[in-house]
């Protein structure tokens, strides 16, 4: 039995969840949670230093990437080894933060799909915002499913986009674990393409406004998504091993008709019933219980300044618990 933390800590806050271990049984008695502040996670050995980790998903991925990555694991997909040429495209944060965030299940099932060629991005593939504070021109041209993708002309996007795609691919063919987190049941479909576009209309000044339409996705959907995006692993990496994370980072906002507590409430419920139908059905997919150790912990979890983003002293246990739970 492995413990990854016990509180106090001069950095943390009196929290009600103090013990984080990894056993060979879980605990199944709320007594035992109530009693002890204690959450478990079940012990399953998957992975090593020697293994290459893949984490995409919402900007929580982001955090569990550099986390693995500050403690020696190898983690991409490879974004910083794309070239930058800022005069012609920009990629999100790159090369000041090599990630890329897909929220939905859709756009992570998506770069899948394209991955073993079941979907190519037409050539005319774009949207097109109308001014552009980026190169002092007029025009410029966005990807609609990756976040703030663009390029001055819709050549440099076609680059910027099959710059992203092989750091993705590479990612995949390599790696021997995947940490997949998704974060909401909200979603936008481009009503040119039928495609989910990477994120809601206007972030970030770009477009979508007229380009898509929303849609609130069902249990089913995410679950066939889920589905779908295990057994492209289990093809193209049979050996590998997933573990699907729900994100605890609140909507920042909601599309819906429900007040915005509500909607947040909803998509993830939706998201980690999901979640745990597929890894009750498939042998090498893991949940962890990053969404549970932030909740129990809420609302000292998160950052003051926003309420939703989660504070570095949580991300470093549910780091530690990973670790303490699945590395042989």
């Amino acid at each position: 039995m492995a413990e990854t933390s016990n509180l106090p800590k001069s950095d943390e806050p009196v929290v009600k969840l103090d013990k984080i271990q990894a056993r060979d049984k879980p605990n199944p008695r709320w007594s035992s949670h109530f009693n002890n502040k204690l959450l478990t996670t079940t012990k399953k050995p998957i992975f090593s230093k020697e293994d290459k980790v893949f984490a995409v998903g919402s900007c929580f991925a982001e955090r569990i990437r550099t986390a693995l990555n500050s403690k020696g694991f190898e983690v991409g997909p490879p974004m910083q080894e794309i070239e930058m040429d800022v005069d012609r495209f920009k990629i999100d944060r790159l090369p000041s933060r090599p990630h890329m965030d897909y929220f939905n299940s859709f756009t992570v099932r998506q770069e899948f799909e394209r991955h073993i060629g079941e979907w190519n991005q037409a050539d005319d593939d774009y949207w097109t915002i109308n001014k552009d504070p980026y190169w002092g021109g007029e025009t410029i041209y966005q990807d609609p499913y990756r976040r703030m993708v663009i390029g001055r002309t819709p050549e440099d996007l076609r680059e910027a986009v099959a710059h992203c795609n092989a750091a993705v691919d590479k990612g995949i063919s390599e790696a021997n674990l995947f940490v997949i987190t998704f974060g909401m049941a909200e979603v936008f479909r481009n009503v040119t393409s039928g495609k989910i576009a990477c994120q809601k209309p206007g972030y970030s000044g770009g477009a979508g406004a007229f380009e898509t339409k929303f849609h609130m996705s069902s249990f089913q959907e995410n679950y066939d998504n889920l589905k779908r995006i295990t057994e492209i692993i289990k093809t193209v990496r049979p050996n590998a091993k997933i573990v699907f994370t729900l994100s605890p980072v609140s909507l920042a906002r909601t599309f819906s008709d429900n007040d915005i507590l509500v909607a947040n409430s909803e998509g993830k419920g939706i998201l980690r019933a999901a979640i745990g139908q597929v890894a009750r059905e498939y042998e090498q997919v893991t949940y962890f219980p990053s969404y549970e150790i932030v909740m129990h912990n809420a609302p000292e979890s998160f950052r003051d300044d926003d309420g939703r983003h989660v504070s570095d002293w949580v991300v470093k246990r549910i780091i530690d618990a990973f670790i303490d739970t699945h590395v042989a």
